[in-house]
């Protein structure tokens, strides 16, 4: 038997021109949760993952189970774990894994029998139908953990995906899973808990029978290659795919007030268009909304609003789209100020993170290399993301992050001296959701 369950300062160098300090929290731009899953189903073990919200169990899948084959379970006898810890009794916080087969054992969490052909398992574990119409850039996010075969040929987990409700399972669309272990990879140490993010290829994009499915593979061949698998806290999202375009979208500042205006076409189910300012020192917030008045109808349509209130420092808007099931997306950010378009002056708009991800917009004046960093409300550094460039004008930056705790963060962007130019140093304060 292969029983594979284990029981489980501040800053440094500080830079002396402090430009500005951001301090807000920012929802993140159009991305949705499109399904999610946590399989907390309150059950300690022996609970079949063909028991829970749908999900299947499909048999002889690439092979022939043996007399007795190992099962797929949803149970908290694997703990789920935020990545990188390693595998628990249970608490509380069930995963989906492979265990023995009842009558050698049952469920013990993450492990599996190997003793020889009679344990021979070919199961794959089917998602419900998943539909992302009206949604594309689909990312799919899961933790788990599963040391299997490096090539993915005996004793391993497999990722599947499948375009057309489960019909099939193109060999493109299947991906092994393999993590580092929980000590030395002597064939008896679990793997370690890992977040797998996967960007979805197209034709998943719009599809109303997407399905996701893992699949066990255990040869039966007495031995073992220790790949104990288990799921846990699977998440697809996407951005909100609007049919309206947004031709131009402008601002000009007039002697009382800054009027802007807007042309779209191929307006969809858009219920209205939203103008949000920042004005560098707080986040965008709406300041008028304004009813979509062209769909269905062939040709541009023009829309106009306009801002009372006047800022002597550089104001920065931007348009935010939204259909009628409250889904939405935004322009690209514009900047009205005094201040040419060609000084050196670098902002630091908006900062927002969520599910591993940080996102940030700034301006500036120039082209520069940034040196960007994540720092917890005590100074401890988090991660130091390195040099990013900086281009003239609008810059989106998607920053990776392994799982952190939900809580407030400080992003520092710094610019050091260069020639005759001062260093800058920007930071933002935001609370990273899961």
């Amino acid at each position: 038997m292969k029983n594979n369950h284990h029981f489980k300062r501040w800053f440094g160098a500080r830079v002396i021109i402090i430009i500005t300090t951001v301090f807000f929290s920012l929802p993140a731009i159009s991305q949705v949760t499109i399904w999610s899953v946590n399989f907390n189903n309150g059950c300690t073990s022996n609970c079949l993952a063909s028991t829970y919200a749908g999900w299947t169990i499909q048999n002889n899948v690439g092979g022939v189970n043996g007399g007795a084959p190992n099962d797929w379970f949803v149970s908290c006898a694997e703990e789920g774990i935020a990545p990188p810890g390693c595998g628990s009794s249970c608490i509380g916080d069930a995963s989906l894994h492979i265990g023995s087969d009842p009558g050698a054992g049952g469920d013990m969490g993450a492990s599996y029998n190997e003793t020889g052909a009679t344990n021979a398992t070919y199961k794959l574990v089917v998602s419900p139908i998943i539909s992302t119409v009206n949604r594309q850039t689909l990312t799919l996010k899961f933790d788990f953990i599963a040391f299997g075969s490096s090539a993915c040929s005996e004793d391993r987990a497999q990722l599947r995906l499948s375009t057309n409700g489960g019909a099939t399972w193109p060999v493109g669309y299947q991906y092994c899973l393999t993590s580092v272990c929980c000590g030395a990879c002597n064939g008896y140490s679990q793997g370690q808990w890992t977040t797998y993010t996967l960007a979805l290829p197209a034709a998943f994009e719009g599809n109303p029978n997407v399905r996701i499915a893992f699949h066990w593979m255990n040869n039966g061949n007495g031995s073992g290659t220790d790949p104990s698998v288990a799921i846990d806290d699977i998440v697809l999202s996407g951005l909100v795919a609007l049919s309206a375009n947004v031709v131009n979208f402008n601002a000009v500042k007039e002697t009382s007030k800054v009027k802007l205006s807007w042309t779209t076409n191929s307006e969809t189910q858009v219920n209205r268009y939203e103008v949000e300012r920042s004005a560098s020192t707080a986040g965008f917030a709406k300041i008028t909304s304004v009813a979509a008045k062209g769909n269905q109808q062939p040709g541009n349509i023009n829309y106009t609003a306009n801002d009372a209130q006047l800022f002597t420092a550089p104001v920065f808007y931007r348009l935010k789209t939204v259909d009628n099931t409250g889904g939405f997306k935004y322009s690209n950010i514009i900047r009205v100020g005094n201040n040419a378009a060609g000084t050196d002056d670098i902002t630091l708009i908006a900062v927002n993170g969520a599910q591993g991800n940080i996102k940030a917009s700034l301006w500036s004046g120039h082209y520069h290399d940034a040196n960007i960093t994540l720092y917890d409300m005590e100074g401890k550094l988090i991660k130091d993301f390195g040099k990013k460039p900086i281009v003239k004008g609008e810059n989106q930056l998607s920053l990776y992050v392994p799982r952190i705790p939900v809580a407030n963060y400080i992003l520092k962007v710094e610019v050091p001296k260069s020639g005759n130019k001062k260093p800058v140093s920007l930071s933002g304060k935001f609370n990273y959701t899961k």
